[in-house]
């Protein structure tokens, strides 16, 4: 290779790095997971190997309200995703704030990662899995853990402006 296309690569390779330098705040995500969703409903979802006990269980009250509230617009679970890898979190029901949270987050496969140390139990998004990410649409889903083994929940959030 002539010492002047050398010259010229290692000049592009040194450019690009300085583009990555130059933005380090910036998350590999993906692109339309980015913005404001507010969240449209809560589902339980349950495997065929759940016993009937499991699946009474399942019948949450407090779930159920939430998303009465939802529907009516008196409860809105609002979440952004920022570029730079950071998120903000807020439940209001009542037009009271129930809850609010930040954090950082980035994506392995499907899986959405999050961690928000100064919050109260941690983060709400951790080890959620991406079911959907569209323009308009979000849905993820989790394992709801030891009280309702074999139960996953899935929250569909829409995009807001």
């Amino acid at each position: 290779m002539p010492l002047r296309r050398w010259y010229s690569l290692f000049g592009l390779v040194c450019w690009g790095a300085g583009l990555l330098a130059a933005h380090p705040g910036r998350a590999q995500v993906p692109p339309l997971l980015l913005g404001r969703w507010e969240l449209r409903q809560i589902s339980f979802i349950a495997n065929q190997t759940v016993p009937p006990d499991i699946l009474e269980r399942m019948d949450n009250p407090e779930v159920a309200e939430l998303n009465q509230e939802v529907a009516a617009g008196a409860a809105h679970l609002v979440v952004e995703f920022r570029p730079d890898g950071t998120y903000h979190f807020t439940v209001m029901r009542a037009g009271q704030p129930a809850r609010t949270e930040q954090g950082a987050y980035r994506v392995s496969g499907k899986t959405l990662l999050a961690q928000s140390p100064g919050t109260e139990g941690g983060s709400s998004f951790d080890r959620q899995q991406l079911v959907e990410v569209s323009r308009r649409r979000l849905v993820v889903r989790f394992l709801v853990g030891d009280e309702l083994p074999g139960v996953a929940e899935e929250l569909a959030y829409r995009r807001v402006p």
